[in-house]
C-alpha cells in the first residue's frame, strides 16, 4: 500500500497521545497498549505531518532535498508512513484537507542531511508495558489501587 497523493493524514487522536522531545518522538496508543518512538530523522516527517496533514507536501519537499535519490526517498517517505498508518497512529482523513505549510530553511536543511539516513527512517514499538497501559486504574484494580491488577478469581476445575 503506498500512500496515495492528495492524502491528509492526522494523529489518530483520542487514541494516540505524542510529544518531541530534543529530536525524539515518544508516542502512546492508548487502545493497543503499544508505545513507539521515532528518532531523526523521522520526526522531522512525523512533526509536519502533525503539524499539516499535507503527505503530497512533505513527500515533495523531502525529494527536493536530493533529486538523484527521489526513488530511494519516495520508498523510504511511503515505508515509514504505512508503518504509521498499520499502526494506527495516524490515519486518513478523506473529510479535511491539508493545511499548506511552507518548508523553512531549517527544514529544507534537516531534509538534506535525512537523505544520507533514509535507514533510521523508522519506527520503533514496544509492548513490553501493554497490560499495565491498557490497564483502566478506576474499574481493573484490586483493593491495593493502581497499578495492582484486579484478580480473577480462581476457576474450581
Amino acid at each position: 500500500m503506498g500512500i496515495a497523493k492528495e492524502t491528509y493524514l492526522r494523529v489518530n487522536e483520542p487514541h494516540v497521545v505524542h510529544e518531541t522531545i530534543e529530536g525524539e518522538a515518544i508516542l502512546l496508543n492508548l487502545s493497543t497498549g503499544n508505545y513507539y518512538s521515532i528518532e531523526w530523522p523521522g520526526t522531522v516527517i512525523w512533526d509536519l505531518i502533525c503539524e499539516s496533514g499535507d503527505v503530497d507536501g512533505i513527500n515533495q519537499a523531502f525529494q527536493k532535498a536530493d533529486k538523484t535519490k527521489r526513488n530511494e526517498i519516495e520508498k523510504a517517505f511511503d515505508g515509514f508512513l504505512k508503518t504509521l498508518v498499520e499502526e494506527e497512529l495516524l490515519v486518513v482523513d478523506e473529510k479535511s484537507s491539508p493545511v499548506p505549510f511552507e518548508v523553512d530553511k531549517q527544514t529544507a536543511e534537516e531534509f538534506k542531511k535525512a537523505v544520507e539516513k533514509l535507514d533510521k527512517l523508522s519506527l520503533n514499538k514496544y509492548s513490553d508495558m501493554k497490560d499495565m497501559l491498557l490497564l483502566d486504574p478506576i474499574h481493573d484494580v484490586d483493593e491495593k489501587g493502581w497499578p495492582e491488577p484486579k484478580k480473577e478469581p480462581k476457576q474450581e476445575k
